[in-house]
């Protein structure tokens, strides 16, 4: 059980850095240069301002649980991710039809939930539940 808490403290790790910070130079290229999916931010750079700090938030969230994975206490680390996802499922369930109002918003949409209620679940049995 010590060696799965660490390798899904590794995978969750990394894949917050990767993922938060493709989608910062995506968010980045919408918000400067009015292309892809984030093109809507060009005209609105407060918007982009906070998505930016929320995807570098991510990246450092990664960084947080990389190292949590190599102390000794692994399951209170999982916690921390699993926290993690709790309060995105909150932002989710609170603003679900507003995703579809974005382009290609209902695939963005169900595809971050499933993403989020999936690592929400493999952290919550890491850090919460029994040997």
């Amino acid at each position: 059980m010590v060696v799965t808490r660490k390798n899904i403290l590794r995978i969750h790790g990394t894949l917050l850095i990767l993922i938060g910070l493709a989608a910062s130079i995506n968010a980045t290229i919408g918000a400067r240069f009015n292309l892809g999916t984030y093109n809507f931010l060009f005209s609105n750079k407060v918007a982009y301002i906070g998505l930016l700090q929320a995807y570098l938030l991510a990246v450092l969230t990664g960084i947080v649980l990389w190292f949590g994975s190599q102390k000794k206490n692994r399951k209170k680390w999982n916690r921390i991710g699993c926290l993690f996802h709790i309060f995105i499922l909150i932002v989710y369930a609170q603003y679900w039809e507003f995703f579809i109002t974005l382009p290609e918003g209902e695939i963005t949409r169900n595809a971050g939930f499933t993403f989020h209620i999936s690592f929400f679940a493999l952290e919550f049995w890491a850090g919460f539940l029994k040997k």
